[in-house]
């Protein structure tokens, strides 16, 4: 059947537009506000070029409130505005009128552009202007494909939608922060004001159908099941947490904001239940050229500093599984893109692009159609609904396989939080991330996508490690997580010499020492004797040993000393420059004690484990048997053949407790 789309009924209501700038706490002072009041916030956080720019959009003490639950669409006014407006949207639909409210019951399902997407459609061509600013923002929950052509509402109360159109918008973006206001001149009246029915508050989840240890497993097994079956190429499965809030919504979303800024960010007041969350996918973005998305599949924890970073970065690249998850949600969101771009336009615009957040990396890619000019940003919406990336492949038979296997129901998770303008313009952010709250209860909804290779205990972890920022959060707590890898406060201070032997990182190496609470000083009898990546000249280091009680020797100089008591040198087949090897201390000598680490290798030359002269002690070794420790107590010799100044020595802090304990073991 044709897409029988409603007109304006009458002459559009004329707009004037007056921006003027918002102080610098008026952010703040909006998100404290959705604490008790209804209104939204939502943009990005972050920039990444051509991908995402840093903006929001936000509002309170919106005019006008569109509630569907179940099948029953209502239309609430909430402001002396929203009054005056609710005559003309009564003309959209069979309306009953109540006071300051409309209702219909509308299920869909004849074949044509669903009632509920008209009434929208055709609130949006009451206005004359046309402005990003001006337009309806609020939540979609899970199932909001039920608005497609033939699809039914089916009578459950589940509500399915809020939406908030206001006459003021707070914009905060590169630009600055301001207020966007606007004047509808024909619609002024003397009413300023009155008493408005609150919205009613949705159901909260009862706790005890939240997940147990286990189900979740448990359920993704069945779900590879189906997988290995060939019924599905992907699915997502969720499982839903329950946890207590202690701190206001606000509280909890300014942590996340301040300290795990995501490209979807957004705060709800949806009438006495609240949404929240730091979403890492892009679900659909349009302007008058393009439709954009950024799918997310691929998950690894974030190292504790920059060198696991990288490792844990290769882990994750290197995953055939990961590969598949986030191909396959491309090439689903490419279809969707085909169904309202340019024919030939879909295109992939970067794939598996590293993005690095607070407790997790991801892999991203980058879909974008041209626009094509029959198509509105509902029509974009919806063919974007329950994206790959929180539903399977095929869509529509994992959103079947997701009703059969999940226990309750998605509500807003996987859905979206978005914004329409009056424009044409869409931003739509898939709501993962997030905690629902009712009361003091919140409810927090992770999942992951499944492949038939896909573990079942593993992939229950995942979703409690993604569910970790909101537990933190709820709790007033900030969202990172402490490593437990600082470098310790060192109470004591120890004084060095430093004898350079043409060390061509000095500076380095001195940095590194400070940071170990050794201080230069001349007059010491503790030195520290720097080579560079070659062993020191026979007998160089050897003269150096009388000027001092003890003596630590690194890197080259290292070598030098080893030799020079009689220690064979032995080629590696391949020199080791900028090579990580992992360190393992013995059980006795100056590292006893200490943790197992990695450390930055710079040689071509090593000595043999059990090869050390008379009276010197292995101290560590890597897994290939090369020394990379020894000691020679009763004289006050270490030698160190790696570079704890080395990056490849940072993780764990490995090159400066090392150091540091060598140091110490030398000042008894």
């Amino acid at each position: 059947m044709p897409d029988m789309r409603p007109v304006n009924c009458g002459v559009p209501l004329p707009v004037l537009r007056r921006e003027r700038p918002a102080d610098a706490g008026a952010v703040n002072a909006l998100l404290e506000t959705l604490d008790r009041a209804p209104g939204a916030w939502l943009g990005c956080d972050v920039e990444a070029d051509g991908l995402f720019v840093r903006a929001s959009m936000g509002l309170s003490a919106p005019a006008l409130a569109f509630v569907l639950d179940g099948p029953l669409l209502q239309v609430r006014a909430l402001s002396a505005l929203g009054r005056r407006l609710l005559p003309h949207v009564a003309r959209l639909a069979a309306f009953e009128v109540g006071v300051d409210v409309l209702r219909a019951n509308l299920p869909g399902g004849d074949g044509t552009t669903h009632t509920v997407l008209g009434v929208l459609r055709g609130f949006l061509a009451l206005f004359d202007a046309r402005m990003p600013e001006l337009g309806l923002f609020g939540a979609w929950s899970f199932d909001y494909f039920r608005l497609a052509p033939g699809q039914r509402l089916p009578d459950d109360g589940r509500r399915r939608l809020v939406l908030f159109f206001a006459e003021r918008i707070l914009v905060d973006d590169t630009q600055g922060t301001r207020w966007v206001e606007f004047e509808f001149p024909t619609l002024n009246g003397r009413e300023t004001g009155g008493t408005f029915a609150p919205l009613r508050t949705a159901a909260m989840i009862e706790p005890a159908r939240a997940s147990n240890p286990g189900a979740h497993a448990r359920r993704v097994a069945k779900g590879v099941e189906r997988l290995r079956s060939g019924e599905l190429a992907a699915l997502v499965l969720s499982q839903n947490l329950v946890r207590e809030i202690t701190v206001p919504p606000s509280v909890a979303f300014g942590l996340l904001r301040a300290h795990n800024p995501y490209p979807a960010m957004f705060m709800l007041n949806l009438g006495g239940e609240h949404l929240f969350g730091a979403s890492p996918d892009l679900q659909v973005r349009a302007d008058a050229q393009w439709v954009e998305s950024a799918p997310v599949c691929g998950t690894l924890r974030r190292g504790a500093e920059p060198v696991e970073d990288a490792a844990q970065s290769a882990t994750l690249l290197g995953s055939p599984k990961e590969a598949a998850s986030l191909s396959a949600c491309a090439d689903s969101d490419l279809n969707d893109k085909a169904q309202v771009a340019v024919p030939g336009s879909a295109e992939l615009v970067s794939h598996r692009r590293l993005h690095f957040f607070n407790t997790i990396i991801h892999t991203v890619a980058h879909t974008r159609a041209r626009r094509r000019g029959v198509v509105d940003a509902f029509d974009i919406l919806l063919a974007h609904a329950t994206p790959a990336t929180v539903t399977g492949i095929p869509k529509m038979e994992a959103v079947q396989a997701i009703e059969a296997l999940e226990s309750g129901w998605r509500h807003w998770y996987g859905g979206a939080v978005a914004r329409v303008g009056t424009d044409g313009s869409l931003e739509a952010y898939t709501v993962l991330r997030a905690a629902r709250v009712i009361g003091s209860m919140a409810e927090v909804r992770v999942g992951g996508n499944l492949l038939v290779d896909s573990d079942p205990t593993l992939e229950e972890a995942e979703t409690e490690l993604k569910a970790q920022t909101l537990f933190r959060v709820v709790s007033g707590e900030s969202p990172r997580v402490p490593s437990g890898r600082r470098i310790p406060a060192w109470k004591t201070r120890v004084q060095v010499r430093v004898v350079d032997l043409g060390d061509p990182w000095l500076a380095r190496s001195l940095d590194l020492m400070a940071r170990a609470g050794l201080e230069e000083s001349a007059g010491s009898d503790l030195q520290v004797v720097l080579g560079g990546f070659r062993a020191a000249a026979p007998g160089i280091v050897r003269a150096l040993l009388p000027n001092a009680r003890a003596t630590l020797a690194i890197g080259g100089a290292a070598l030098g000393l080893l030799q020079d008591e009689g220690a064979a040198l032995t080629a590696f087949d391949v020199a080791r420059f900028a090579r990580p090897v992992d360190l393992v201390p013995a059980a006795v000598g100056c590292l006893a004690g200490q943790l197992p680490g990695q450390v930055g290798l710079y040689s071509a030359q090593g000595v043999r484990a059990g090869a050390l002269p008379g009276g010197w002690l292995e101290c560590a070794c890597d897994a290939q048997g090369w020394v990379l420790a020894a000691e020679q107590a009763t004289q006050g010799r270490v030698a160190l053949l790696f570079r704890p100044d080395s990056a490849l020595s940072h993780p764990a802090q490995t090159g400066v407790r090392v150091l540091r304990a060598a140091i110490d073991a030398l000042a008894l």
